[in-house]
């Protein structure tokens, strides 16, 4: 496949928490993990390549590095939390653990949410 030889190799990909100013606007917290995930060479479910490593399992689209589906440590990204990714970076390894951490997410109005789909 000589499309999937032109993505990216490998991404950091960095949970944060989505937060939001006095204003109401959206703003990301603190980075509570990062992963580094490379590429395993097949489409995820959403269509996008699929990047695997240290618990991240993740669909990155390589036009925009945008994370279109993720499972942190074999469940969902909690309500409440992004994950964006940066290519070929990375900060010294892992910054945490896999499975080491629970996820306390904060709960929606509605206790619904969006986010990314489960890779």
């Amino acid at each position: 496949m000589s499309e999937m030889s032109e993505n990216p190799r490998w991404y950091t990909v960095v949970l944060k928490p989505q937060l939001a100013d006095a204003e109401g606007r959206p703003e990301h917290g603190s980075p509570i993990r990062e992963a580094r995930v490379e590429a395993t060479g097949e489409l995820g479910a959403s269509g996008y390549p699929h990047y695997a490593g240290s618990g991240v399992q993740a669909d990155i689209d390589p036009a925009t590095g945008i994370v279109e589906a993720i499972t942190v440590d074999g469940g969902e990204l909690p309500l409440g939390y992004v994950a964006q990714a940066h290519e070929g970076k990375a900060a010294g390894g892992d910054s945490m653990v896999p499975g080491a951490y629970e996820f306390e997410a904060p709960r929606g109005p509605e206790g619904e949410g969006g986010g990314a789909h489960p890779a």
